[in-house]
């Protein structure tokens, strides 16, 4: 859909021949089908929705939760598909798909292979899936692959089942006589922690679960078998838990076997420079150098930036310049090479922020959100949604806290879509704007120029005071407003959304053959060695 906000607007585009030339090249633009987003590659324009948060496990429980009512979290995101896709998101990060127990967030996989969980049946989460790939919007599945629990105790692992050989050598349950595998010997364990190039020591040792050794071949065997699974429900990209708990090498192997549309791994969260490492070895493409090497390379999200992005909470706007660059891995050169095209930003996830226990009291270190929900979460969405980078935004902010964020919301990705604004967007800071104590940039995106201030009002910084002309004020709110330019400059335009997304053909896990067995399936690890 590309059309002119109001009837005034097209009465006056009627008398202007250039200007109604100018509308219809922009939504010639606008309407060109957009590729499917394969993660190998560059200028992703994709805008994403985190669609659950961490209570979200509890709806449908009332004999345990009565005020989240009777309705399953798959339920609430089928119902909210189309709402989805009138904001013009593009993709869905939902929860943890497997099985961990009758009533969890699902961050402790018992059986990677039984796809009804907490948030509904297996038949609701294919109803959501469906839903989702109907309304033009690429579902991503949360893939925890650190580690794992046992179905009734520490390590006995069923569908699919794996013995010792699956953990870790050095994980805990080895030394506790009560996990019922101590003294394991060491020829009966799997071998790992690795000793990774981007990390000091080895990856990081999980406590609370069982370490899963991805060294070994049938490990890796089932894990590929398990994403195919949900490939095959309808997942389209992978959300990678912990990753600095195992190999990137890894990822590059679990991602050239399926081939996601999209890939983003949750790393240490202040360790940017480990980021970029393990970003940097989960390419798949081999023999690639430089810029190349990353076009197939996972994303990473990217915490530094809503780090530093809080300075917004103390109006400290030049502080968003970071060091000339920009902030967060966004505005990260190191080596000269594109970081930003790797970076997922966001304002806040189900692990950062406000969130509670299971009897409503506040989780100690989550006693409240990172950005108040009034010009603070605002200014922080101005920033993010215009910006290089996937943005990702957080389902309670559009959808619980307010009419008027969830519009101004859709303004800004309306904004960034007009523009053609993508994760390797080039951003020009605004040094006027820093001497006014305020924030501002021009971001060249594949259709126009976004232009963006936050702080301030227009006689701090607008565009005209760089010397930019013939734009349009594209969406505005408290201390923060963005305008686009676009050849022509024709009226106020919205952008397309995506052709819906064929829903595959379901298959268990029990059905499905691994497409390589010998090679590819070593190749990594050979490689790591």
């Amino acid at each position: 859909m590309c059309s002119i906000t109001n009837a005034t607007n097209f009465e006056r585009l009627k008398h202007s021949r250039l200007t109604v030339i100018a509308f219809i090249f922009t939504c010639l633009l606008l309407a060109i089908a957009r590729p499917l987003g394969a993660q190998a590659g560059f200028g992703d324009d994709r805008v994403m929705l985190q669609g659950f948060y961490y209570e979200s496990y509890r709806y449908g429980h009332p004999e345990k939760f009565p005020d989240k009512g009777d309705k399953v979290w798959y339920e609430v995101v089928r119902s909210q598909a189309a709402a989805m896709a009138n904001a013009n998101f593009d993709l869905v990060w939902l929860p943890p798909p497997s099985y961990a127990g009758p009533v969890s967030v699902g961050y402790n996989p018992k059986q990677y292979f039984r796809l009804d969980n907490s948030y509904g049946s297996l038949k609701q989460h294919r109803a959501a899936l469906v839903a989702l790939l109907q309304n033009g919007l690429e579902p991503v599945a949360d893939i925890v692959v650190n580690h794992r629990d046992g179905t009734n105790g520490w390590a006995d692992f069923q569908n699919p089942a794996w013995g010792t050989w699956a953990i870790c050598a050095d994980d805990e349950a080895f030394r506790n006589s009560a996990s019922g595998i101590a003294n394991t010997p060491m020829a009966q364990r799997g071998v790992c922690e690795e000793h990774v190039a981007y990390r000091p020591g080895t990856t990081y040792a999980y406590d609370a679960f069982r370490d899963i050794a991805h060294t070994d071949v049938r490990v890796r065997r089932d894990i590929v078998r398990y994403l195919l699974q949900l490939q095959s429900l309808g997942y389209r990209g992978w959300r990678y838990d912990m990753v600095h708990g195992y190999g990137a090498q890894w990822i590059a192997v679990y991602n050239g076997a399926t081939k996601p549309t999209f890939s983003v791994g949750e790393y240490d969260w202040d360790k940017q420079g480990e980021q970029r490492g393990w970003v940097w070895n989960t390419a798949s493409a081999s023999g690639e150098t430089g810029a190349e090497h990353l076009k197939s390379a996972s994303d990473v999200f990217d915490f530094e930036t809503q780090f530093s992005l809080k300075a917004i909470n103390s109006s400290d706007y030049t502080k968003l310049y970071g060091f000339g660059n920009g902030i967060g891995l966004v505005g990260d050169t190191t080596d000269g090479l594109p970081w930003r095209e790797r970076s997922v930003t966001f304002a806040e996830n189900h692990d950062t922020g406000y969130r509670t226990k299971e009897d409503g009291t506040p989780e100690p270190g989550h006693e409240s959100d990172s950005f108040a929900n009034n010009w603070q979460v605002e200014q922080a969405y101005a920033f993010l949604l215009t910006h290089p980078g996937v943005p990702c935004v957080y389902w309670k902010h559009y959808f619980e806290w307010g009419q008027d964020l969830q519009n101004k919301i859709r303004a800004l990705i309306n904004a960034r879509k007009v523009a053609g604004v993508n994760s390797g967007s080039a951003t020009f800071l605004q040094d006027n704007a820093r001497q006014a104590g305020v924030y501002a940039a021009r971001v060249v995106g594949t259709h126009g120029d976004l232009y963006i201030r936050v702080g301030g009002d227009d006689d701090q910084w607008q565009p005209s005071a760089s010397g930019y002309t013939d734009y349009r004020e594209y969406a505005e709110g408290a201390g923060w407003k963005v305008w686009v330019k676009l050849p022509g400059n024709p009226a106020v335009v919205t952008a397309s959304h995506h052709a819906p997304f064929p829903a595959p053909q379901y298959r268990s896990a029990n059905r499905l053959k691994v497409p390589f067995e010998g090679a590819a399936l070593h190749s990594a690890r050979s490689a790591a060695m």
